[in-house]
This record gives C-alpha cells, sequence and structure tokens, in this order.
C-alpha cells in the first residue's frame, strides 16, 4: 500500500480547504467537496493509487474504495488538520440530496462507528455459544456468565451507544444525549413497571406516561437524539451564552427524558416491534421465496448503499428476540459473491486479476467484507455480479426455507461462523454452499468479457456502470490556436498530474462536441464540462483560469448532465471579451480524464485548428 495514503488522496482532492465533509463506512471514504471539479479531474490517478480500490461518484459524495484499512486510511489523511469540525459547512450540498439518500446518510453515520464493536460482539457471542454447544463450558459457571456479559453488553446498553453517535450526527452533546437514554435503562425507571412490564401506565406531573423497556433498542434513541438536536439549537439561542453552561444541559433533561419516556420511546419500540413482526411474518409465511428475494438482491443493496435501511432491523431484532432471520441471508449474498470472485479467478487470463480476485476473496472470508469484490470484479466485469445473484438467491431460498438464525450480527464469512452455532447451523452451512458453488459455476459459464487485444474495462464511473475504453480520434472542440498541454497558463494542468490532453487559444468562445457520447458531468459555475465518448474516453473541457469565480457569469450550457451528444453538437457558449474585459485569461485546456487507461495519447496537430479537426489519438 502506499505509503501515507491518506494524504495522497487528501492532496488529490483539493486539500483540506476543499472538503466540506468528510467519513468512513466500512470499506470506504466519504467525501463531500466544495468544488468537485479537482478531485474528478484526479479521479484516475485516485484509482490508480496502489491500496485504492476504485472511485464511486454519487449522492453529492465523492467516494474512494479502500477495503478493509479504510480506518487507518481516514486516520492519515485527517491527521494534523481540521477536518473533524468540518461537519458544519455541508449544506448546500445536502439540499441538493433528496430525502432518502439524505436518510441512508444519517442511518450510515450512526451506526457505522459501532460495526467493529458489532462483529466484535458476535464472533465472541458465538464462540461462546459454540463452547457451551461442544460443553466446553457450563452454563452454570461464573466463567459463562461474565464471557456472556462481555460479549453482549453492547446490545444492552445499544440506546446508550445509539445516543453517542446519533449525537455526532445531529450535532448535538453527546454526553446529554446519552444520559437521556442511560435514565431509560436505570434500575429505578425500570422499577416503575412493577410485575405489569411494558405498557404500564404512571404519571409525570399528572400527564399519564406509558412505560416501556428501553435495554436493547434501537429507534428511541435515535428519535430522542434527533429531537434533542432541535431543542438545544432553540436553548442556545434564548439563554446567555455565560449561563448555557449549566441550563442548558438542565433544561435538555427536564424536558427530554419524561418525552422520550412518554412519546419518543413507546413510538419507537412499536415502530420496531412492527417491523420486526413483519419480517418475521414473511419469513414464516414463505421462507424459501423471501430468502431467494433477500439473499439475490442484497449485493445490489450493497452498491446503492440501501442496506442501511435495514441493518437496524437487524439489530432490533438481534437485541429484542436474541436472533435474527436477515443476518444469514446476508451471509448468504457474500458467498455467492465469494462463488463469483473465485470464478473469476479461473476464467481471467491477467495476472493482476488473478491476484486481486485471491484478495477479494480473503476479505470475504475472513472480514465479511464483499466491496472489494463487488467493485472490483462484479461491477466491472457484470457477469460476475450475475454469478453472485445466483448464487445468493439459490443458497438464500436454502437459509430461508430452513428459517437458519443468527444468534448475533456479524458480517458473513468463515470467521462468524459461530454467530450461527444452532439447531439451524448445519442449513446455514449447506446453504452457504451452495451459495458459493452456484455463483462461481455461473461466472464461469458466462465468463468475463475479458479481451486484452482491442478493448479493456476502464474504472467504476459515478453511476456505478463499466466503461469499456478502444482507439479513437478526439477533435477539437474550440476553434483556436491549439498547443501542446505544457504550455498551458494553468500549472495545474501544465504538469500532466490531471490526465494528458492540450491546450489552446480560443478564437471565439463557442464549444462543440469533439465525439458521439454522453455529458457526464456540468459544473455549476458552467466554465466547464465533463464528456464521455461511446467509446471510453473522458474528456473535461476547462475555460479560462480562475473563470470559476464568474460563477457562470458570461456562459451559457446548453446541454445537461446526462444528455447524449453527437460530435460537432454546439454544447457551450462563453463571451471572450466580456471574460477578458473582467481580467480573466480565456485559455482552455481539454484533458483526458481516464488518461492512464490508455497506453498512448497522441497530439496530432499544434497551431491553428477549426473545430471538428481531429487534435488528439488515444490507443489502448
Amino acid at each position: 500500500m502506499t505509503e501515507n495514503l491518506g494524504k495522497t488522496i487528501l492532496s488529490l482532492v483539493g486539500g483540506q480547504d476543499n472538503i466540506t465533509n468528510i467519513t468512513h463506512c466500512a470499506t470506504r471514504l466519504r467525501m463531500r467537496l466544495a468544488n468537485t471539479e479537482i478531485a474528478h479531474a484526479n479521479k484516475a490517478k485516485i484509482e490508480s493509487l496502489d491500496g485504492v480500490i476504485s472511485v464511486v461518484e454519487k449522492a453529492g459524495q465523492f467516494q474512494v474504495v479502500i477495503g478493509p484499512a479504510v480506518p487507518q486510511i481516514y486516520d492519515e489523511l485527517i491527521e494534523n488538520t481540521n477536518l473533524m469540525s468540518n461537519d458544519s459547512k455541508d449544506t448546500e450540498k445536502e439540499e441538493n440530496t433528496n430525502w432518502f439518500l439524505k436518510l441512508m446518510d444519517v442511518i450510515g453515520g450512526i451506526f457505522t462507528p459501532l460495526l467493529p464493536l458489532f462483529a466484535g460482539s458476535g464472533v465472541f457471542r458465538g464462540l461462546v455459544l459454540l463452547a457451551t454447544q461442544l460443553n466446553w463450558l457450563s452454563t452454570n459457571s461464573a466463567t459463562y456468565h461474565i464471557l456472556t456479559v462481555a460479549s453482549t453488553a453492547v446490545f444492552y446498553f445499544l440506546p446508550i451507544m445509539l445516543a453517542v453517535t446519533a449525537a455526532e450526527k445531529f450535532k448535538c452533546d453527546k454526553f446529554v444525549a446519552a444520559a437521556i437514554m442511560g435514565a431509560l435503562i436505570m434500575p429505578e425507571f425500570m422499577k416503575l413497571m412493577g410485575s405489569t412490564g411494558n405498557g404500564t401506565v404512571v404519571h409525570f406531573f399528572g400527564i399519564p406516561l406509558v412505560l416501556m423497556t428501553y435495554t436493547s433498542t434501537v429507534v428511541p434513541a435515535i428519535l430522542a437524539t434527533w429531537c434533542l438536536s432541535y431543542l438545544e439549537k432553540w436553548l442556545k439561542k434564548w439563554i446567555p451564552t455565560n449561563l448555557q453552561l449549566l441550563f442548558v444541559p438542565l433544561i435538555s433533561l427536564f424536558i427530554m427524558v419524561p418525552l422520550t419516556a412518554g412519546i419518543f420511546g413507546p413510538f419507537g419500540v412499536y415502530v420496531g416491534e412492527g417491523i420486526s413482526n413483519i419480517i418475521n411474518w414473511l419469513m414464516n409465511l414463505n421462507g424459501w421465496v423471501a430468502g431467494a428475494l433477500i439473499g439475490g438482491i442484497w449485493n445490489i443493496f450493497v452498491i446503492f448503499g440501501l442496506q442501511w435501511a435495514v441493518n437496524p432491523v437487524m439489530i432490533n431484532n438481534i437485541s429484542s428476540l436474541g436472533y435474527d432471520y436477515i443476518v444469514p441471508l446476508t451471509c448468504a449474498a457474500n458467498f455467492g459473491m465469494a462463488g463469483a470472485t473465485l470464478g473469476t479467478f479461473v476464467r481471467t487470463k491477467d495476472k493482476k486479476m488473478k491476484a486481486y480476485s485471491i484478495s477479494a476473496l480473503l476479505s470475504i472470508f475472513f472480514a465479511g467484507i464483499t466491496e472489494p469484490a463487488i467493485y472490483g470484479i462484479g461491477i466491472r466485469y457484470k457477469k460476475p455480479l450475475i454469478g453472485a445473484v445466483a448464487g445468493g438467491a439459490v443458497g438464500g431460498a436454502i437459509i430461508g426455507g430452513m428459517k437458519a438464525k443468527a444468534f448475533a450480527f456479524v458480517f458473513g464469512g468463515l470467521t462468524t461462523l459461530p454467530a450461527f452455532v444452532g439447531q439451524t447451523f448445519i442449513p446455514y452451512c449447506i446453504g452457504l454452499l451452495a451459495c458459493f458453488v452456484v455463483g462461481c459455476i455461473v461466472t464461469m459459464v458466462l465468463g468475463i468479457d475479458e479481451d486484452n487485444t482491442n478493448q479493456k474495462v476502464a474504472n467504476v464511473n459515478g453511476s456505478g456502470s463499466v466503461q469499456l475504453v478502444a482507439n479513437e480520434m478526439i477533435s477539437n472542440p474550440i476553434s483556436g490556436d491549439v498547443q501542446d498541454l505544457a504550455q498551458a497558463h494553468d500549472p495545474a494542468f501544465a504538469n500532466g498530474s490531471m490526465g494528458e490532453g492540450f491546450s489552446l487559444q480560443p478564437s471565439n468562445g463557442d464549444v462543440y462536441a469533439p465525439f458521439n457520447g454522453e455529458v457526464t458531468m456540468v459544473f455549476n459555475t458552467k466554465h466547464a464540462i465533463g464528456l464521455t465518448s461511446n467509446s471510453g474516453a473522458q474528456l473535461m473541457i476547462h475555460i479560462g483560469i480562475d473563470t470559476v469565480k464568474l460563477n457562470g457569469k458570461y456562459f451559457d450550457v446548453l446541454v445537461k448532465q446526462g444528455d447524449q451528444i453527437k460530435q460537432g453538437q454546439k454544447l457551450l457558449h462563453f463571451d471572450i471579451d466580456k471574460i477578458t474585459e473582467a481580467g480573466y485569461d480565456c485559455s482552455t485546456v481539454a484533458i483526458v480524464t481516464n488518461s492512464k487507461d490508455y497506453q498512448n495519447i497522441e497530439l496530432l496537430t499544434t497551431g491553428p485548428t477549426n473545430h471538428g479537426e481531429s487534435v488528439l489519438k488515444v490507443e489502448i
């Protein structure tokens, strides 16, 4: 892995001043950028770094897929920076994200910090259960009870832990949030229910409250902390600064503890129980069909980040019921992907891909992490993803039909097998074997469309698809004086770090499509546009020096992102005279941002050149 990979990525995305928000999940860095132009131009270079699997641009985020080593890379990146406090800058980007993507981002931000603890506790709990099944450990011994509380404490105190991570996401006092949920699991509060249990009604200053058991719950802590974030902001608005230290937490506790106990708590408990009951009902109605559906589609969920919508349900089931039906099905998807990865290893002729396949396979087996295989193999070659879906569906049907249970929230791999020890352990293992075998066979039969002679596969693009690249000619988009890229007036382009291409001094302000293809990026400031040809070349046309400061003034874009374009079609117009009068240099560069996908990029001509004339030849 590249030495200090984090700092290298930081530099290529434009430095800490360009990052408005940064976090990470189990496998990738997630960044929101003030100006995406720099990172987009350096995307190919970032993807070429040793240790980086791919780059994905979606939902307003610039995501660098790394794999299990992402926490260390994250720490490297933010070391000696002020990025930890940059969350507050991320406003406009979030407003441009639809509500569902915002919800996924919130859920991911709340649960991601706890995933290592869930995984470790899950395997720990599985090993304790395995020891009792093998009669190595007596359930009456003090050792058993100590190991049990050590491996299950995360679920008992889950509301407090979620209150802390939710407070970090909602930007409120995490210690006050923890105290609110801690109050609801204190023995004194539990005693109020007496022998009646959930549903006991007590009175707080004459107001009736319905009491519930909040240990191991998920939804109440999130709802309560979300409400606290608004209350805290309101209190700080009205309470003088020198009094906030005392009165903000005092009033927050006075209001939120009874409010949570009376409204958010019961509502959250009933919602969690309702979702669990629906899923359990579906599994009991027809586990074969439900298992095939979830096992087959789960890898697709991971591609789009939709697993975050289901993870809380699984965690809630483990916490409240002691078992869950969905976790085994997600493991089925993992082993389907593992089988497809092995099938790719067998079919590929590329030695680097063979080595990568083994690495991705080990990542699944030993860490339960599928992203390296999904992004580096499944999406890249497409057909292995079909194999993974088929394997997950077949094995998932077996696992669901036999109603296999997980007794801890874990990621599916060989090291987490103890978390499934019980009466359904054998059917679970049979299902995993089926997933692996089917995924491998389907992939081997379908092949991977690998042709090393006249085309190759480029990196994953922002929409999650794969673009094939081939030899082609790129024409001049703007009439003017074409020069070698080294002559560019902007040194950031002239050194070629963003890709190879050419510079030109335009003679007029009309920009035309240099090939048939698609508009893949239109910058908000209109001074640059990204295009992808039907043959796979990714070209960025950047007009002027520092013209970003004009914020779109004197620019008129005639197309939008996603539009299909024909060579010679007019894309954009800029007013050279007014831009020059405003004090800006109109010199332009055209950069092939996926230059690393080509063996040779040749500038065919220099000097005065009309738009439409061939100026660049790219060869694989």
